[in-house]
This record gives structure tokens, sequence and C-alpha cells, in this order.
């Protein structure tokens, strides 16, 4: 069983172990994202100082005039941090890879960038893109999920192999297993490196592809979770009582929201699409750990205000608060700034893994054709060194 495991190990990884890098890379560069988009483009957070803040309604009708032919807007994205832009998404125009999204500023209502989403003039998401579907729209995103699944085959054979074996004595040696080694050879050392550091990832490589799984493949995903535990259909989204009428203003809808959830913080407004539809908001509600996550959320009637939905990510069955967990622990927005910056290390770790796996394969391929060629030379010296000993003995 370990040999077979080892040889899935090996050459999986010398197959696929690229892509599966390249995907952990790009991830790493996303953990913080909104951070290096506002250092990347300054001017989306250069504000110019207001005796009041603007309210939704005037970001919202300033983001629309900044885009040509004005199409109504879908959402509203809420400062991240102070400091941050508001940003407001538009439809996907015809051809382009994502909708568009304004940035404003929460002083004025000035807009301050219009951009494609995905587009490489929009580097951190065209970075997503890559990431989530390596460039290639569905059929990217299912090899994601598959790499995914395949990094969970990475990480449990690595396991079987790492454990170290019984001595004669009986014991297992888990000081060497857990060290690498200073002194000794190169391969040796990075023998060790592989191991090791293969064994102190293996948690967050196993959290990170098992979330990165369940957003590609939600419905399967959700099927097991739920043969396991309890999982609550996910509620249909209610359309608005009445069909016409007068909507209420975003503003009113968000002083509705925050009486629904009145020590949350509110991250995205989505906006009616049309005359039936009706107003959704989530926010980040009291109990919940992280912090630019909102997984709790409350729908409106566009026209009366009336609450038609409410759900508090803390009330919900077992279930699905392991599927709502997902997203912000891929990111590890749930595990605060310790664990941001452990899922951006563990992104670097399947390209550390596959260089010193290359390595070590590499390295004995070598040995063994250096050996192949000696044995080779042997036998040819002692293919002409007989005949010649015969010719010697009939001489004589």
């Amino acid at each position: 069983m370990r040999k077979t495991f080892f040889v899935l190990h090996k050459y999986t990884g010398l197959t696929l172990g690229l892509l599966v890098s390249l995907i952990g890379l790009t991830g790493s560069l996303l953990v913080f994202d909104h951070a290096l988009d506002e250092t990347l483009t300054p001017q989306t957070v250069t504000f110019k100082p207001s005796a009041r803040p603007a309210n939704y309604s005037e970001i919202l009708t300033a983001a629309q005039a900044a885009v040509p032919g004005n199409p109504p807007p879908t959402r509203l994205m809420t400062q991240r941090q102070p400091g941050s832009p508001h940003v407001v998404r538009f439809p996907t125009p015809e051809g382009a890879p994502g909708p568009i999204e304004v940035s404003v500023s929460p002083t004025d209502a000035e807009v301050l960038a219009v951009r494609g989403w995905g587009t490489s003039a929009y580097t951190m998401t065209w970075l997503y893109r890559l990431h989530y579907t390596l460039l290639a729209g569905k059929n990217g995103k299912t090899v994601v999920g598959l790499m995914g699944l395949l990094t969970m085959v990475f990480c449990i054979t690595g396991a079987v192999l790492w454990w170290p074996k019984r001595k004669r004595a009986g014991k297992r040696d888990w000081k060497r297993a857990f060290s690498i080694a200073r002194s000794g050879n190169r391969f040796r050392f990075y023998f060790d490196v592989h191991k090791v550091f293969g064994i102190y990832f293996l948690p967050l490589l196993l959290m990170i592809s098992f979330s990165g799984v369940t957003l590609v493949f939600p419905t399967q995903v959700e099927a097991v979770v739920g043969s396991l535990f309890k999982v609550e259909p996910r509620p249909a989204l209610p359309g608005s009582r009445a069909a016409s009428g007068t909507p209420i203003s975003p503003d009113r809808a968000v002083a509705i929201g925050e009486e629904v959830f009145p020590d949350g913080v509110l991250k995205r407004i989505y906006l009616p699409r049309n005359s039936e539809d009706s107003y959704g908001m989530t926010f980040r509600a009291e109990g919940e750990v992280w912090t630019n996550y909102g997984a709790s959320f409350v729908r409106l009637d566009q026209y009366t205000g009336e609450v038609l939905l409410t759900q508090k990510v803390t009330e919900i069955p077992l279930g699905n608060k392991i599927l709502r967990w997902q997203f912000p622990l891929h990111n590890g927005d749930a595990l605060g700034i310790v664990g941001r910056w452990l899922v951006l290390l563990a992104g670097f770790a399947p390209a550390l893994l596959f260089g010193t796996g290359l390595y070590l394969w590499w390295q004995k391929r070598r040995l063994k054709t250096q050996a192949q060629r000696k044995q080779r030379a042997s036998t040819t010296n002692t293919t002409i060194t007989e005949p010649a000993r015969g010719i010697t003995a009939g001489a004589k």
C-alpha cells in the first residue's frame, strides 16, 4: 500500500504539480487583494474632505452617471475599512469577462475609477480570474476544482509516506520526522524540507483545498455535508409583494436592515433588478468572527420596506454553518489577520513542495542513469575481455 501511495504521490505531483503551484501562488496574492489593489491604484483611496459623508443614493447616482449608457446598478459593496472606497457594480457588458465596477469616494460621492472586472487593467480581479478559472471560463473553473481534490489526495498520500516506520526496537523516530538535518548531503536536506514543510502545512492545505472545492462544486459538497449534518435548503429569495409603486430609497432600505441587525456591519446592498424584485443586504452580524465577510442577510419589499426574509448565520443548523464558513476560511478572514498570513504562506507551499519534489526525482533519475551507464560499460568490457582470454588459452 505504501508503494502504491508513493507512485501515486510522485507521478501526479510531477505531472500536475506546476498547475497546483500556480493556483496556490495566485491565491496567496489574493489574500490581501483589496489592499494590493488600493496600492496599485492610489487614486481609488484619494478622497476630498467633505462636511458630511455621502449617502448611498448619492453614491449610486454618481456611479451610474459615470458608466456609458447609464445602466442600473446591481449592488453596492461598502468600504472594507476606513480609507477604502465604496464600490458599485453594474451588469457585465457583452463579451466582457466580468461586470463593470465603479469606485466612489465615501466623503463626497466623487467617482474615483471605472473599471471592467477581470480585465488586465484591473490587475487583482484578473488574478482572481486566473486563480478561479485559469482564464478559461467554466471549464477552467472545473479544472481548478479538480486540482483542489488532487491537493487533498497529495495531503493524504504525503501523510502516509511521511509517517515514520518502526525501528528494530519497535519505536518510531518522531523527532526525525519533524526535523531538518543541517548536516549531510544536499539530497537529504531537500528530502527533509519536502517532508517537514509538507506535514506542517498539511492541515492548512487540507482546509484551503476543501474550501476551494466547496466554492467550485457547492451542490456536490452540500450533498456530502448534508449526509453527515443537518442542512436546511437554501431559502428562495422573495420578490416584492407589490408589483408597482414608488420604491423606497437605498438609504431607507439600509435603515430598516440595521433595525434587523442593530449590532451588525453592513457589507453589501443588492438592488432590485426589476419591478418585482426585492432589496437584499448582507451584514456581519454580532457573533460572526470574520471581518470582511457578511454571512447574515435580510430581504425587503422594495416599495413598502416590509421585511420578507432574514437569516442570522449564528442561528442556522450546523451543516449550513459549515458551508457558510468555507469562503472566509478559504481566504483566511475567518481566522483574523493571523489566519490571512497563514493562508498566504500556505499558498506558497505547493510551489515549494513541487520544486523540492522535482529536485529529488531528478537527482534519483540522474543517479540511476549513471549507474546504468556504468553497468553497460562494465558489461561491454567483460564481453571484449572474455574472447581475448579464450584466444590466449588456445595459443597455449
